[in-house]
């Protein structure tokens, strides 16, 4: 009885540390299991971070593409370039012995890099505050913004000077050499638009849809002025997307 006693609580000890070590393998593959599933969540939020990432880099990348593409159209709208110099070369009482006082300048055209076209124009006007009168074609800004190599910039031809004291119906005619902004395709020679366009200039002007068929915006004349004085020049400058303006160098 005493025998079965003894092997009875040796045989409680053996179930009871069998159920120990069961319970504690048990324990440590279910935590193993918890790790593995906590490890596996981790990875997945990190890949969907990492794509998140890639995602706003890339619509970064495409907002900086839109800003800088915006920032060269508004660039480009705003761009003047110099197309004629009126050179002041002297000022004083007229030769006519009217009494009035009379400028006489030096008129040159300016091809689209800034060089004289040819030899510059002396013209001998009574007055002090000149006037020059001219035709200003300006394309749809669209063309503009792209660069557009026949409607990029605005174009114009230069007609009259007239002054403060000479109407503008009795004006100095200017003989305009440059009716287009480049060069067509690397020919000397003006290209057909331009040509179609300044010869019905007031037909088109007067007929919208035909305008905006050849890609215009508008139509129309302009006389800026400025106060001349002796010895100054001034740059005849047209506006990328507008009209025509008169600056001191």
């Amino acid at each position: 009885m005493v025998r079965n006693l003894i092997l009875g609580t040796f045989a409680a000890i053996a179930a009871f540390w069998s159920y120990q070590f069961f319970d504690s393998k048990t324990m440590h593959r279910r935590e193993l299991e918890q790790r593995d599933a906590q490890i596996a969540s981790l990875e997945t939020d990190v890949q969907r971070s990492l794509e998140e990432i890639a995602r706003n880099e890339a619509e970064i990348e495409r907002q900086a593409a839109v800003i800088d593409r915006l920032e060269l159209a508004r660039q480009l709208l705003r761009l003047d370039h110099r197309v004629a110099t009126i050179e002041v070369l002297r000022q004083g009482p007229a030769e006519d012995g009217s009494g009035q006082t009379e400028t006489e300048i030096l008129f040159t055209e300016l091809d689209d890099v800034g060089d004289p076209i040819a030899e510059g124009e002396p013209i001998t006007i009574k007055g002090t505050r000149l006037y020059l009168d001219g035709l200003v074609i300006k394309f749809e800004d669209d063309y503009v913004e792209q660069g557009d190599h026949l409607r990029g910039t605005s174009v114009c031809l230069f007609e009259r000077l007239f002054s403060d004291a000479v109407a503008p119906e009795n004006g100095v005619p200017i003989d305009s050499k440059y009716r287009h902004p480049l060069p067509f395709r690397g020919d000397d020679l003006p290209d057909p638009l331009y040509g179609a366009l300044f010869e019905r200039i007031w037909d088109y002007a007067n007929d919208p849809e035909a305008a905006a068929a050849l890609g215009v915006r508008a139509i129309s004349g302009e006389a800026p002025s400025i106060e001349a004085r002796p010895g100054k020049t001034y740059r005849v400058e047209l506006r990328q997307s507008g009209g025509m303006t008169i600056r001191a160098d």
